[in-house]
């Protein structure tokens, strides 16, 4: 029974090593997507203020 039990012990150690695996390499993917994101959305910020001051200027 002792051998069942630590054998039993060992695949669930092994099993949420597994998980965790998969959990890490999952976010460090969505992490990268995290980062392009956050350029995409202050580049285009950027873009908006520069096309509105423009617009200001035109007006003036």
């Amino acid at each position: 029974m002792n051998e069942t039990s630590g054998q039993a012990s060992a695949e669930l150690i092994l099993l949420i090593a597994g998980i965790i695996a998969v959990v890490i390499i999952a976010l460090s993917m969505y992490k990268d997507y995290l980062v392009e994101f956050s350029e995409e959305i202050n580049n285009t910020e950027v873009d908006n203020l520069i096309n509105k001051i423009d617009d200001i200027k035109n007006i003036i």
